[in-house]
């Protein structure tokens, strides 16, 4: 939010957090010399509005400093800004500039990029490198086709090479084996699992090399990169006779040359092009395409450099008729100072994180900017209507019905309430089917004769007192169902007489989840098991879904299973319940995860995932490797802070 200029700083208490201006930003306020008094005023009211939304985003940014929503470097429009900004080197040989060597025998020649490997390299005797990629060029490009005429890395960015001491480490190496070969490689490359098919990389040769960090220096300063366009520049090489020993392996391919005493040709210097642009140079905007004709050259280059990731955002206000302007470097955020690393990502990052604006956004050859407007209407409550009390608005809440044991309270209240059987016609028959029923729906279970028929409810008389009778014929309120029904199932029980037993002792009843014939104690028991779950069961049904993961190892498979498990049986149900779990677990099974290397190493990488998530802290992890460390020194469960 841009800070209020001085002129008009007697209204900074109306801005709130927007009232402190940073140093790389400039400002300016549109004139309001035509508006009256009041008009100000209510200009300034209007303007105060994007105060409260910004004060959200202010507590949202302190909280996402302690505890991060995601990891910046992960989002995908970062990570394509980063690619774009890579630099394509093109390398080739021209015959013009090599006419001294015209007569050597100089082709094939292999362009490697690698990495120097200091801990196998003797001084200026023996040089080892780490292959990453190479090329075979079998003529100068004026002569051949441009698959066998030139070699083309990519590299990183020009600001990642100055500050990465181990990306500015590349080099370009030039090898010639002084050898035509009429096998050669298809397309003239070779990737890294592919360089033993390359032919005669091996024996004696001549070899020289470029560094990428002498490359770099050259194109810090080289305004026509910057410009998009392809900057060309001639190395000179000195090729050093030697004897070149390959060692291809699944990992850490590696060429090792060996000083070798001058010949009768002696060493010689090879004339290098090398061309160089940004990866994304083909996608570049109109504000890109700026030209900069009246600029000095001296000062070009800073001025691109900062004119680069500049965007203007325009606050307006006032039915849209006023606007103060802010100018944000490296496409930074305003609001919560987010680096986006494009304009593309600028608009990401706005529409997602900062809703309560609206933007538009706009790209010429002089400007990139944005549209900011404050949206009135998503402070409207979206629970009371408008021009309604809330005191007097209807609250409605709706819960799932669970059984529960009556209070005390209620039996107080219900004390004056009687109950008394009387006689029924109903033969005993009837009665005792009627009692299963009542059992059946209260111990959650099912008859294996199929359902029974609606039965009649018990004829009872309800005795009240005279001050219940007067409350209850004052309104229109009736006793409760439920404690009907309640008393009902209770007198059934207790009624059963060994005949009625009898009857139920014919059928045969199942459990409604399990599916498990029952023993008639537990249909006769006052336990309800409608909500239970059964462990063996949950367990099958587990396993048998993970095993339908065919992209899921075995190891990964069993941790899952033992986790799910784990976490329904102790009730981990909120996330302040994971870091008490996680340790647990690693009591629990730690004896088991020590034995299985496999199935521990799952295990981390399951809580590194609860990290990333910001569920689980450095300290718990401590906790469960120390946890683990014990079972695995077969000690008793150390003690920890």
């Amino acid at each position: 939010m841009p800070g209020l200029p001085l002129a008009v700083r007697e209204t900074t208490n109306l801005g709130c957090s927007c009232s402190h201006s940073r140093t790389d930003q400039m400002c300016r306020q549109q004139s309001r010399a035509h508006l009256t008094a009041e008009e100000q005023l209510a200009a300034e009211e209007s303007f105060s509005l994007y105060c409260k939304p910004v004060e959200l985003y202010n507590i949202l940014q302190r909280r996402a400093t302690r505890n991060p929503y995601f990891l910046q470097r992960c989002l995908l429009y970062r990570i394509h800004a980063k690619l774009k900004k890579r630099i394509q080197v093109s390398v080739s040989l021209s015959s013009n500039l090599n006419e001294a060597i015209q007569s050597r025998t100089i082709f094939p020649i292999y362009v490697l990029l690698a990495r120097p490997l200091p801990e196998f390299s003797i001084g200026e005797q023996i040089a080892s490198y780490r292959l990453n990629r190479a090329y075979m060029l079998t003529s100068f490009f004026e002569i051949g086709d441009k698959d066998h005429t030139e070699a083309s890395f990519v590299i990183p960015d020009l600001q990642r090479l100055a500050t990465d001491s181990r990306a500015s480490n590349l080099h370009i190496i030039i090898v010639s084996t002084g050898e035509r070969e009429e096998n050669i490689v298809e397309n003239g490359k070779a990737e890294l699992g592919q360089l033993s098919s390359l032919p005669n990389l091996e024996g004696k040769c001549y070899w020289g090399s470029i560094p990428i960090s002498l490359l770099s220096s050259s194109l810090e300063n080289c305004v026509t990169l910057s410009l998009g366009h392809k900057a060309d520049m001639v190395s000179t090489v000195n090729m050093h006779p030697s004897y070149l020993e390959p060692k291809f392996l699944e990992q850490n391919n590696r060429v090792t040359f060996h000083a070798q005493k001058e010949d009768a040709s002696g060493p010689f210097q090879l004339q290098v092009n090398l061309s160089a642009v940004e990866v994304g140079a083909n996608e570049r905007t109109p504000y890109d395409s700026y030209s900069y004709e009246n600029i000095p050259a001296s000062s070009l280059p800073h001025i691109m450099r900062l004119r680069a990731g500049n965007v203007l955002f325009n606050y307006r206000y006032y039915n849209n008729t006023l606007q103060r302007t802010e100018v944000t470097e490296d496409f930074s955020c305003p609001f919560c100072l987010v680096q986006c690393g494009s304009f593309k990502g600028v608009k990401c990052h706005l529409v997602a994180c900062h809703d309560l604006f609206k933007f538009e956004f706009l790209v010429t050859e002089e400007y990139q900017a944005v549209n900011v407007s404050v949206k009135t209407d998503v402070w409207r409550s979206e629970l009371v209507a408008e021009g309604v009390d809330p005191r007097l608005q209807t609250f409605f809440y709706c819960s799932r019905y669970r059984r529960r044991r009556r209070s005390g309270s209620m039996n107080k209240r219900t004390s004056r309430v009687h109950l008394r059987a009387m006689e029924s016609n109903f033969p005993d028959e009837t009665l005792a089917c009627m009692d299963e029923d009542f059992l059946q729906k209260d111990n959650g279970t099912c008859s294996s004769h199929g359902p029974v028929a609606n039965s009649h409810s018990l004829a009872a008389q309800l005795s009240v007192t005279n001050d219940t009778a007067q409350t209850l014929a004052g309104s229109n309120l009736t006793p409760p169902t439920v404690l009907q029904f309640g008393k009902t199932r209770k007198l059934s029980v207790e009624r059963a007489d060994p005949r009625n037993r009898a009857l139920l002792q014919k059928r045969q009843f199942f459990h409604s989840h399990r599916a498990q014939p029952m023993a008639l104690e537990q249909v006769f028991s006052d336990r309800d098991s409608e909500d239970e779950v059964d462990d063996d069961i949950a367990d099958f049904e587990d396993r048998r879904m993970l095993d339908d993961f065919v992209d899921v190892t075995k190891d990964e498979k069993q941790i899952m299973h033992l986790w799910n498990s784990f976490v329904r049986k102790q009730r981990v149900l909120a996330d302040g319940h994971i870091p008490w779990a996680c340790e647990a677990f690693s009591r629990l099974h730690g004896k088991d995860l020590v034995r299985a290397p496999s199935l521990l190493w799952c295990w981390r990488l399951f809580m590194i995932k609860l990290w990333n998530h910001s569920l689980l802290d450095a300290r718990t992890m401590n906790n469960c490797s120390l946890i683990l460390e014990g079972f695995k020194n077969e000690s008793s469960d150390p003690k920890y802070i």
